[in-house]
């Protein structure tokens, strides 16, 4: 499995699962990927597999189906984890979903969702809210109030319900953000201060 770290004798080792729609090269994941290094971690950011594919044939393709996912950053966790550094998983959108199946396996002491996907798009009844109890770690989900993965989850927040998640599980809402914590357009000047806010969630999260 090709995969890019930054920052090898970090103290602790974060591993930043991409998702579906960018590899791990976009700007978004060079960001939080560098913000994990600022904080004493060694990164890791794995290709899925068809990622992979992506890289060698330059066409998109959809991607690998979630267990085959699984499976590969398993493969990767076995050979990494040798070391038993203490590891943080952090994983965007599909990622994050990747992460949450491997989390309890490798003993890791916090996972970090960015963009949780809590539903397809317009589909909010294929919920994937028991997801979240797939691990015992503690958790923290950055989501964007204009992300269309949460839109039934804003809409209790916003009329003061208690939004449910497994106790181990705190969500913080970037107003304004959407999937990829981007401004609109409009206010496309926000968009790194979305960022920056997102990060200085993690670090005082995983801190």
């Amino acid at each position: 499995m090709r995969y890019q770290q930054q920052n090898l004798n970090g103290t602790f080792r974060i591993v930043f699962l991409h998702g579906s729609g960018g590899g791990p090269d976009t700007e978004f994941m060079d960001f939080f990927a560098e913000q994990g290094a600022v904080l004493g971690a060694e990164v890791v950011r794995p290709d899925f597999p068809y990622w992979e594919m992506v890289r060698e044939t330059g066409k998109q393709r959809p991607p690998n189906k979630v267990p085959v996912l699984v499976d590969a950053i398993d493969e990767l966790l076995s050979e990494l984890q040798q070391d038993n550094k203490p590891l943080v998983l952090m994983g965007k959108s599909l990622g994050s979903r990747v992460m949450l199946r491997l989390a309890d396996k490798y003993s890791a002491k916090a996972v970090i969702a960015l963009g949780f996907p809590f539903h397809p798009p317009h589909k909010p009844e294929k919920s994937r809210l028991d997801e979240l109890e797939m691990t015992q770690a503690p958790g923290l989900i950055l989501q964007g109030t204009r992300d269309p993965f949460s839109k039934p989850l804003l809409k209790r927040a916003e009329h003061g319900q208690c939004v449910e998640l497994p106790h181990n599980w705190q969500l913080q809402w970037l107003e304004g953000a959407d999937h990829g914590f981007a401004a609109t357009k409009a206010k496309a000047a926000d968009t790194p201060k979305l960022w920056q806010e997102a990060a200085d969630a993690i670090k005082e999260f995983i801190q």
